[in-house]
């Protein structure tokens, strides 16, 4: 493989794919509270697949061991040797994965492999979608000049990488305007 660049591309078109993306992840993360508060749960960590990694806890509740703590709160896991671990282990496998970034690049045809490594470097597709002043959908994607991606410049249009930084921190100033109350 050859030297990989990272080129940045915003979503002009087919919006409704990066919707759906957004939707299937809002609601996997709705099944995942939902769980946590069943559970009397403070919080969880996701996993690197878009599931439910881990319970974060005030006490530790039967059937769950500890595997860390995130200040006063307990980080835990099913217990796998109980007939309660066991259940919700299952519980927590059957729950909706978020789908990741590569899902939507590969959505809008990016297909080269989900990550892509130089130099000991490994990189990974990425999307950020932000909502002020304007919203817009961006996607980051590793390239390599033997790819074979060629993106629909109706739908993606290749950006230079300032443009993109203007957009995330004209989106993060209207945010904490918006935090602290700012007048329009």
């Amino acid at each position: 493989m050859s030297t990989v660049y990272v080129t940045t591309y915003e979503v002009i078109g087919a919006h409704e794919v990066a919707h759906a993306h957004y939707d299937a992840a809002n609601l996997a993360k709705q099944a995942h509270w939902k769980f946590v508060d069943e559970l009397g749960g403070s919080g969880y960590r996701p996993s690197h697949n878009g599931g439910l990694r881990s319970v974060f806890f005030e006490q530790l509740p039967p059937g769950w061991r500890k595997v860390g703590r995130d200040g006063t709160k307990l980080e835990a896991l099913p217990l796998k040797s109980s007939k309660t671990g066991k259940a919700l282990a299952e519980q927590i496998a059957a729950l909706p994965q978020a789908p990741k970034p590569g899902d939507l690049a590969s959505s809008y045809g990016y297909n080269p492999p989900h990550f892509a490594i130089d130099g000991g470097k490994i990189y990974f597709p990425t999307e950020v979608q932000v909502t002020f002043p304007v919203a817009r959908i961006f996607l980051r994607l590793p390239r390599f000049a033997e790819d074979g991606f060629e993106p629909d410049e109706a739908i993606l249009q290749a950006i230079p990488e300032s443009q993109f930084m203007a957009a995330i921190e004209a989106h993060n100033a209207e945010a904490k305007r918006q935090r602290e109350g700012g007048a329009a």
